[in-house]
C-alpha cells in the first residue's frame, strides 16, 4: 500500500467509511497506480505548472487514477484534468499491429467497476465514475484528434504539467504531442501506456513519435523517469 493509499483510507475511516471505495478497488487492480502516485508527486513538489491531460480515455480508469493521485497531496497545485477521445475506436494505422485493429476500444474489455465486457465506451461512463469516486468531473474533449487538439491548445489548456498518452498508435501520439508543443513546460512529465508494443521497436509506436518530436523541436530534451507496467514508459521534459 503506498503513502497516498494509506491517506485516503485515513481519511474514508475519519469520515465514517470502513469500507474499500472503487477508487481503492481500481487503484489496487492496477499495476500503474505507483508510478501514477509518483508522477504527480513529481510535478506538484516541482511545482511544474499546467493541467493534467490523457489522450486515449477508454473507459476512464487511468483518467481516475491520475486524478485522484493528485487529489491525495496537491501541495497547493491546482490543476484540471482533462481527456481526449472520440469515444469511436481506434483510428486506421501505417504501422500494422500484432493485437489492435481500426474500431477496437469502442467497448470495454477488462474488469471495470461500472461496466461488463462488451459494454459501449462513452463519455458519460468516465464522468460517472469520477462522479462514483468523489472526484471532480474531468473536462472531456470528445471528438477525433484532428478537431479537438486545434481548439484545446492553447485556447483551453494554457500550460501542461502531465500528459499520458494511452493512444496505442504513432499516428495519434504524433499528433498530441504536436499539439501540446506550444503548452508544455520545463519538467513536464510524459506517461506512455504502450511504448514497448510493436514488440519494442524503437521507430515504432509511440517511441518514433516522441523521436520525432525531438528531433523537431530541438529546444527540448528528455530524461528517462522509468519503465512501468508491462508496456509503459516515462520521461521527464527538460528545457535545453
Amino acid at each position: 500500500m503506498t503513502l497516498v493509499d494509506r491517506a485516503i483510507r485515513r481519511a474514508r475511516r475519519a469520515a465514517g467509511h470502513d469500507t474499500p471505495d472503487i477508487g481503492s478497488e481500481m487503484a489496487r487492480r492496477d499495476a500503474r497506480w505507483d508510478t501514477f502516485c509518483r508522477a504527480t508527486e513529481y510535478i506538484n513538489f516541482e511545482a511544474v505548472p499546467g493541467d493534467i491531460v490523457e489522450f486515449g480515455v477508454f473507459t476512464g480508469i487511468s483518467l481516475a487514477l491520475l486524478a485522484r493521485a493528485h487529489r491525495c497531496d496537491p501541495k497547493e497545485m491546482t490543476r484540471r484534468v482533462a481527456g481526449f477521445d472520440s469515444f469511436r475506436g481506434l483510428p486506421g494505422s501505417e504501422e500494422p499491429h500484432a493485437r489492435w485493429q481500426a474500431g477496437d476500444c469502442a467497448s470495454n474489455h477488462a474488469w471495470h467497476p461500472l461496466l461488463t465486457v462488451g459494454d459501449a465506451v462513452t463519455p458519460d461512463v468516465t464522468r460517472r465514475l469520477f462522479e462514483e469516486c468523489g472526484l471532480d468531473a474531468p473536462l472531456l474533449h470528445v471528438g477525433p484528434f484532428a478537431d479537438t487538439l486545434p481548439a484545446a491548445f492553447p485556447a483551453v489548456h494554457r500550460q501542461v504539467a502531465l500528459a499520458h498518452f494511452d493512444c496505442d498508435l504513432y499516428e495519434s501520439t504524433r499528433d498530441a504531442l504536436w499539439a501540446l508543443a506550444p503548452v508544455l513546460q520545463d519538467g513536464a512529465m510524459l506517461l506512455f501506456d504502450d511504448w514497448f508494443h510493436y514488440r519494442g521497436h524503437p521507430q515504432k509506436g509511440e517511441a518514433r513519435a516522441l523521436s520525432e518530436f525531438l528531433a523537431a523541436h530541438p529546444q527540448w530534451g528528455a530524461v528517462q523517469y522509468q519503465p512501468y507496467s508491462t508496456f509503459c514508459n516515462s520521461f521527464i521534459l527538460y528545457l535545453r
